[in-house]
């Protein structure tokens, strides 16, 4: 697979992120003024065709941080928040759906890289969560985004602050998707080009195919995004589940399976991601989640080179 030549190695452990500094390459940081939010804009749909299945591979997308950054930390600072709230139905305390015991999930208020990429999503009537993907661009998923409204607003949150805001002024994306469904899941993601570089300033993430030998071989994945269920501001992390790619699947999106990874519908859009020595990399967006059937409860994530292919292109058209 081009690329590096880690691109077909699993993502690195803890105990590797510990024992060696990651190499991330690094950018000088704008004058913060541009940051500033503006008057949200219209975006405009990019037309693009979902490639042939028999497409050749797409190219990694190298990740970046701020030149101000000493480091990474393996895991962000936590939040310190209360109990959180009960779900009650008939006087009897219900679990939410798809949250597998013990839940994961953990609330945390970190300003550094990568900890601060995760992105508020709002579009129209929806919203979900994000991930800034490149210097302009956010990535989420497709169905997160108001295809009627089309207009698109990306803030970053940390605790109780928001950090920047920025409107999209360009969608891009195979599918418009409304309803997810498994015929589409695997193609649910798009990129956000937004009318501010985000990226100059709290860098971005890289993105790499998902390669099928990682099935249940490693757990070394994360996650961030929002969930009001959980904090109605700040962003929580997960680790330490097992993703599974679909064998029925076998076009050039592909939906990674996980029974281990806790999500809900303010997830959606959000990044599934692992540290590479050269830093950390996208492989999957968070998409739906699927109860009982054959496959028992699941949560799906939209994944494939389909994906890498995308966001090699949003970052090519719009620099």
């Amino acid at each position: 697979m081009p690329g590096t030549p880690d691109s077909n190695r699993p993502p690195l452990s803890a105990a590797e992120i510990r024992t060696s500094p990651l190499h991330v390459p690094q950018h000088k940081v704008p004058d913060p003024n541009g940051l500033k939010p503006v008057e949200l804009p219209k975006s405009t749909v990019v037309p693009v065709k979902t490639p042939a299945a028999g497409a050749q591979p797409a190219a990694d997308l190298q990740p970046s941080m701020p030149d101000h950054q000493d480091g990474i930390r393996f895991e962000p600072e936590r939040f310190q928040v209360g109990e959180p709230p009960q779900l009650v139905f008939a006087g009897q305390e219900l679990e939410p759906l798809l949250v597998f015991n013990p839940d994961g999930r953990r609330v945390y208020d970190d300003r550094s890289f990568p900890w601060v990429l995760a992105c508020n999503v709002s579009s129209g009537s929806g919203s979900g969560s994000g991930a800034l993907i490149g210097p302009r661009h956010v990535l989420t998923a497709s169905h997160v985004i108001d295809w009627q409204a089309l207009t698109v607003s990306v803030s970053l949150v940390q605790g109780s602050t928001q950090l920047a805001s920025a409107g999209g002024t360009h969608i891009m994306a195979y599918e418009h998707i409304v309803d997810v469904t498994y015929s589409n899941a695997d193609d649910d993601y798009a990129v956000v080009m937004l009318d501010r570089r985000l990226g100059d300033g709290f860098g971005f993430f890289g993105c790499r195919t998902y390669d099928s030998g990682w099935d249940n071989e490693t757990a070394n994945w994360f996650n961030i995004a929002y969930e009001r269920i959980i904090h109605s501001t700040a962003a929580n992390f997960q680790t330490g589940f097992f993703l599974d790619e679909d064998d029925f699947d076998l076009g050039g999106g592909r939906m990674l399976i996980t029974k281990t990874g806790d999500f809900l519908k303010g997830m959606s859009g959000s990044p599934v991601f692992g540290f590479w020595p050269e830093g950390p990399f996208v492989v999957g967006v968070a998409s739906a989640g699927a109860s009982g059937g054959l496959g028992g409860n699941y949560n799906a994530i939209a994944g494939g080179n389909n994906l890498t292919r995308l966001v090699n292109k949003a970052r090519a058209d719009f620099p």
